[in-house]
């Protein structure tokens, strides 16, 4: 057959079936664990964060991505900047161990960590609320909030429910009341000691729960034979 009478190409195509190994998902964000890399090793940052005597670099993209509060306070053009970072002071806050786990909340590091969220202090979980308050982190919030839940006991649960009523974490302050008031021993305890005297506000919650508890019934006597 003379080339000139070929058919073209194409003209009556042939299925081929081409077998490759299947696609492997490796289900790592690529982007979020490059960010938390660079975070890491403290490259490409833009943002300075200044807690007492440290500080802090961070992306601003990743600060305005998890705060609205961040976001909309980046956006601002500063004037005061650290080596070409934008700088933010964080006046209110003394504990710069506070600023760490915010700033490994909001890059999402290692999962485990914040499993066992333990902050050395009272106070460095206090400024950690401050922290997330101010910039709206619920996520943030919650996990100093159940910290706050573990090893209660009547020494240390009027600091615990004060600290509720300070930063609003109604749902915690009100479970405590709540066992406190099915616990005669501990509330009688609680209610008497020279702690409580000092939150007049808090000896009034903690006998409104107790009234809204309804008594014991008397015991049943025993019918005579």
């Amino acid at each position: 057959m003379s080339l000139d009478k070929m058919p073209d190409l194409g003209t009556k195509p042939v299925s081929l079936t081409v077998k490759l190994p299947a696609q492997k998902h490796s289900g790592v964000d690529r982007l979020a664990e490059g960010l938390r890399e660079l975070y890491k090793r403290g490259e490409f940052t833009d943002v300075a964060l200044v807690c007492a005597d440290r500080t802090f670099y961070a992306h601003r993209i990743v600060l305005a991505a998890e705060s609205e509060v961040f976001k909309t306070g980046l956006a601002s053009v500063s004037k005061e900047t650290i080596d070409g970072r934008q700088e933010i002071r964080l006046a209110e806050i003394s504990n710069p161990e506070a600023v760490k786990f915010m700033l490994d909340y909001m890059y999402q590091t290692d999962s485990a960590v914040w499993e066992d969220y333990n902050p050395r202090t009272q106070e460095i979980n206090k400024d950690v609320l401050r922290l997330a308050q101010t910039f709206r982190l619920p996520g943030l919030t919650e996990r100093a909030m159940h910290w706050l839940a573990k090893d209660l006991t009547t020494g240390n649960v009027v600091e615990v429910l004060t600290i509720c009523e300070d930063f609003g974490l109604s749902q915690l302050g009100e479970k405590i009341l709540e066992q406190l008031t099915q616990n005669k021993k501990a509330l009688a305890e609680v209610a008497n000691s020279p702690q409580i005297m000092k939150y007049p506000k808090l000896m009034q919650a903690l006998l409104q729960q107790a009234a809204a508890v309804p008594d014991d019934p008397p015991p049943k006597k025993r019918s005579k034979k």
